[in-house]
């Protein structure tokens, strides 16, 4: 078993449960469509995601906020301060959730810039929506490093892989409180075997109106609902930078979409956050009547 909080949580190899994490060496994840993986956060229930390698627990608030909400603002960053967000020429939006040091770049290269300011999104969840945490939930996270990367769709060559996600959402990283949930997480949760990277499922989803990434508690939503993920969204054959991936359930199709970051069309914020890993919990079993309490 592994070491939650105190607790002994045994592994599994199949159905919903803690997984070895087959991609990162050093972390657990939770996977299936309804692990016992909730936990009471903020007076909330919340889901782990994660035991990252450092100890820490990343967790997802287990409903979206609500309301929809955009992941950037029209006009809420200034072209010159961010030249890979080509689109700010024309007064929009852009992909990038928040800034980075040095170039930030598609995986190929063909579109590279400056990142040199926060999107809305990250501004809110890490100003108005912090500050209205209790004083309790504040002391218990750990600011973190989170993968903002773009992640590619390999819409000519097709040569994809989680690996490859992985490694494009880790190009790029920022520091703060809280984020977003990554795409990967979200294929990761999946314990679909035909869930194998974002292209493929992707595909399937517009092809054959088919869900390869279910059996996943990270989709398992009210229909009609989407929420943000932390990863801007960019395809081999187009050049613009205004895209971010979604994870969404939509007529019983559930998977991973691209939207451009100015849309509130039923999409919303799911915040994310690492639980320090000193933290203890002292009571429930992860169940969604007796969720993690963290003493």
């Amino acid at each position: 078993g592994v070491n939650m909080g105190g607790q002994n949580v045994e592994l599994v190899s199949s159905g919903d449960g803690l997984y070895v994490d087959q991609y990162e060496n050093g972390r657990y994840i939770y996977r299936g469509q309804s692990p016992n993986n909730y936990v009471q956060f903020n007076n909330e229930l919340w889901r782990i995601v994660a035991k990252e390698i450092d100890g820490t627990y990343k967790i997802i608030r287990d409903e979206v906020l609500p309301g929809t909400m955009v992941f950037d603002t029209i006009g809420y960053r200034s072209y010159e301060n961010n030249t890979y967000c080509t689109s700010l020429q024309d007064n929009l939006s852009c992909g990038v959730y928040g800034k980075v040091s040095g170039t930030y770049q598609s995986p190929d290269g063909r579109m590279s810039g400056t990142v040199t300011e926060n999107s809305s999104i990250a501004d809110y969840l890490n100003g108005e929506y912090y500050n209205g945490l209790t004083e309790i939930a504040k002391a218990q996270i750990q600011q973190h490093v989170y993968y903002i990367g773009p992640v590619e769709y390999y819409d000519q060559t097709g040569n994809d892989s989680i690996s490859k996600n992985i490694a494009e959402e880790k190009m790029n990283t920022w520091t703060g409180n809280i984020g977003l949930v990554n795409v990967s997480d979200v294929l990761k949760a999946s314990t679909n075997p035909a869930c194998t990277s974002v292209t493929d499922q992707y595909n399937q989803l517009m092809d054959s109106g088919t869900s390869t990434c279910n059996s996943n508690y990270l989709v398992d939503l009210p229909d009609q609902t989407a929420y943000w993920t932390i990863n801007n969204a960019v395809w081999e054959s187009v050049d613009y930078s205004n895209d971010v991936w979604s994870a969404a359930q939509d007529e019983g199709l559930a998977g991973l979409a691209r939207r451009n970051a100015r849309s509130d069309d039923f999409v919303g914020a799911r915040p994310v956050l690492y639980l320090r890993s000193n933290i203890q919990f002292t009571s429930g079993n992860g169940t969604k009547s007796q969720p993690f309490q963290i003493g």
